[in-house]
């Protein structure tokens, strides 16, 4: 198995951060936030992403990943900094009691992406029934799925001056569909409320006001549900902080990890 991996600050000091990236997109877009953080910073390509091999390209996938990327480089006290997916795989990774991480951050994410009795926080206009019938349709038409994907990913239709939204859906494009129709599969079927209620770590949720995935509110249950939780939500921000205002999101990473 093969994990790639982006690395930033070898040369600086203190515990690590790793960084794991949303759906469709690879480890290398955490460059303006990761250049932006005082300590070294570590971002894999996730399963079935990038340059990654051999893992399942599922949210399984994704923590056995990050265990083994935590084992073979001998990390101890990081701050595990999850965006969408990326979040998901750190919630499972903790709740089986994986070590090596000290605190997270969470952007904008749910644990919970689906409707479902009492849940008040899903993936906005979403089902279970349109989920299964979005997966079929990346593999039937997935140039239309991926210019779909990039213009939610942003407050602002033409994107962020990291990324605009043609070069967002770009990235879409480049992904195979049947892998990303499986992650999609996978990571809409998760819940992992029980498992916030014993996160085992201090908290940060971060969301974006202006998401049109997830509503900012989120972030306030995920801060109230935590055993040690807070959350910020950012004002000009849709659902990708860490492309929208890097340097405002490492800020505020870097005032937790302080803390």
């Amino acid at each position: 198995m093969t994990i790639a991996l982006h690395r930033w600050g070898t040369d600086r000091t203190g515990a690590p951060v790793i960084l794991l990236h949303g759906w469709t997109m690879s480890g290398d877009i955490w460059a303006p936030l990761a250049q932006a953080l005082p300590a070294p910073c570590l971002a894999p390509d996730l399963p079935g992403h990038g340059a990654s091999t051999a893992y399942p390209a599922t949210v399984e996938g994704g923590v056995a990943q990050l265990g083994d990327l935590i084992a073979a480089n001998g990390l101890r006290d990081a701050t595990l900094v999850g965006w969408s997916l990326g979040a998901l795989i750190g919630w499972q990774y903790l709740d089986r009691g994986g070590p090596g991480i000290a605190r997270m951050v969470s952007v904008d994410m749910s644990p919970c992406p689906l409707p479902a009795p009492g849940w008040e926080f899903p993936m906005r206009n979403q089902s279970a029934g349109k989920a299964a019938r979005a997966a079929a349709r990346f593999e039937q038409d997935w140039p239309r799925a991926a210019r779909a994907i990039a213009q939610t990913m942003f407050a602002r239709p033409q994107g962020c001056t990291a990324m605009s939204a043609a070069r967002a859906e770009a990235r879409i494009r480049a992904r195979d569909p049947a892998t990303m129709a499986r992650f999609w599969t996978s990571l809409t079927r998760t819940d992992l409320r029980d498992a916030i209620t014993r996160l085992p770590v201090p908290l940060l949720a971060l969301h974006g006001a202006k998401s049109r995935v997830y509503a900012p509110a989120t972030g306030d249950w995920l801060a109230c549900t935590a055993p040690d939780g807070r959350n910020r939500t950012l004002a000009d921000c849709g659902h990708a902080p860490v492309l929208e205002t890097p340097g405002a999101t490492a800020g505020i990473i870097a005032e937790f990890i302080r803390a």
